[in-house]
């Protein structure tokens, strides 16, 4: 009898439970459908988020410059792909392989692997193979490594080479699996291996890019300003020959009577007597944010408001050179007492527009000053007595609060220029305070030099 009987009253009840029955395997097959679909679901999105956040890390990884915190990094990509519950990155040192980075290892019993130790990573390291316990149960003859070394429970040994070097060793005992379904865990572990190497290699180089960077650094400061090289990195492409018009301070310093000094003392006295007076002055004006120019001779040429800004660039230049004249006054016995002739510095300093820039060839460039306003210094700087400081008008418009003596003297002839009226300064009374060992100023009521280490008793 079919369904249709049975509706009208003619069919057996045995059919139409039967049929209910089937219905509600049918409906209860449908539900088992849709959650297993819906957990396939929530798998997918899962792995699509541990594969957004690899990709991410990844990124991390490779765009670190420095190795501060590399494995970290590498460890935390690897951690998220294989959910690692004990292992180690390892170090190669003279006395073993050291763990640099490491997940449950008691912090008292983190083992040294002995060089050339006969293990599954000592095989590793030695032939830069990437093994694991499963292919160590493959091969015959690389069985015998199982659960051998200070390491017995290792799984999956991968060498980290650094410019061609196995220099590290990826380790893994304890691990939950990979999460990205189908990917080998070798390949996965390779490829992190391949990326630390790299990073490594960078950071590597890097840093030896900047050792050597700061050699010639140190190198070209020895030479120009520390303003100039400052200059210079921050114009990479270079500086191009030309200059500008600039109101800045111009001072020369130089010994008195030179020729005929040097003739009273050996060559290496000379040269000795010469560094330690361009010592002396170089550590003052660079302390008044002065840009040395040049050293000619027994004179030096130093420039105040370029590069550096100085409110006040005559101010800052009668400053330095009335401390190169007290540092020298304190200085002259302790090196007369030394075997050196004692002697005396003029100081010249004229304030005026100069064109400043790179003067030279495209090969062999100065960044320095040119013009009048340059040669009126010089030529000041050769008339000014031994321990005298001599300024043009314009200079001494822009500190006319001087607190120290100060002579007008008009008409004073300069070589190549109309006669001018000049200035000779002088310290104030209590500002002649430098200290006793190094000659740098030192106020008076200063316990420390902070430059040599002197100390009052």
């Amino acid at each position: 009898m079919g369904i249709l009987d049975s509706l009208r009253g003619g069919g057996s009840s045995k059919e139409l439970e039967d049929l209910r029955r089937e219905i509600a395997t049918l409906k209860s097959q449908l539900k088992l459908s849709d959650n297993e679909k819906t957990l396939h679901h929530q798998k997918y999105l899962t792995i699509i988020d541990k594969t957004h956040a690899f990709m991410e890390r990844l990124k991390i990884l490779v765009g670190t410059l420095e190795d501060t915190y590399v494995l970290e990094r590498c460890w935390d990509l690897l951690d998220l792909a294989l959910v690692i519950k004990k292992g180690a990155v390892y170090r190669k040192t003279d006395e073993g392989w050291v763990a640099e980075h490491y997940v449950g290892f008691k912090e008292d019993e983190i083992p040294v692997i002995p060089l050339n130790e006969d293990s599954l990573p000592g095989y590793v390291a030695e032939t830069g193979a990437v093994l694991s316990l499963a292919h160590l149960r493959k091969q015959d003859d690389l069985a015998y490594l199982e659960r051998r070394g200070v390491i017995s429970d290792c799984k999956v040994a991968c060498p980290v080479r650094i410019d061609g070097n196995i220099e590290k060793l990826i380790i893994i005992c304890t691990y939950a699996g990979n999460v990205f379904t189908g990917e080998d865990d070798l390949d996965t572990v390779n490829m992190v291996a391949t990326l630390l190497g790299l990073v490594l290699s960078n950071t590597k180089a890097l840093a030896a890019q900047k050792s050597e960077f700061e050699k010639m650094r140190r190198l070209f400061s020895s030479m120009v300003a520390p303003e100039v090289v400052e200059l210079l990195e921050k114009n990479p492409e270079g500086i191009t020959l030309g200059g500008e018009r600039k109101q800045i301070a111009i001072m020369f310093v130089d010994i008195r009577n030179f020729t005929a000094l040097a003739k009273k003392i050996t060559p290496e006295q000379t040269v000795e007597l010469l560094n330690r007076y361009f010592t002396l002055i170089t550590e003052i004006i660079l302390k008044n944010r002065g840009t040395l120019d040049k050293f000619m001779g027994d004179s030096a040429m130093a420039l105040f408001g370029t590069p550096n800004i100085h409110i006040n660039p005559s101010l800052s230049a009668v400053q330095a050179a009335m401390q190169i004249q007290r540092a020298f006054e304190i200085k002259m016995p302790q090196w007369v007492a030394e075997g050196f002739p004692e002697y005396g510095i003029g100081i010249g300093i004229n304030f005026q527009e100069v064109i400043v820039g790179n003067v030279g060839s495209t090969r062999l460039s100065n960044f320095t000053a040119v013009g009048d306003g340059v040669n009126i210094a010089s030529r000041l700087c050769h008339i000014a007595k031994p321990g005298e400081v001599l300024i043009t008008g314009t200079c001494y418009e822009n500190i006319e609060d001087w607190p120290g003596a100060v002579e007008e003297r008009f008409g004073v002839n300069i070589k190549g220029s109309e006669a001018i009226t000049v200035f000779s300064l002088e310290d104030a009374p209590g500002d002649k305070a430098c200290c006793p060992q190094c000659g740098l100023p030192l106020p008076l009521d200063a316990k420390f030099c902070g430059e040599c280490g002197f100390k009052r008793s």
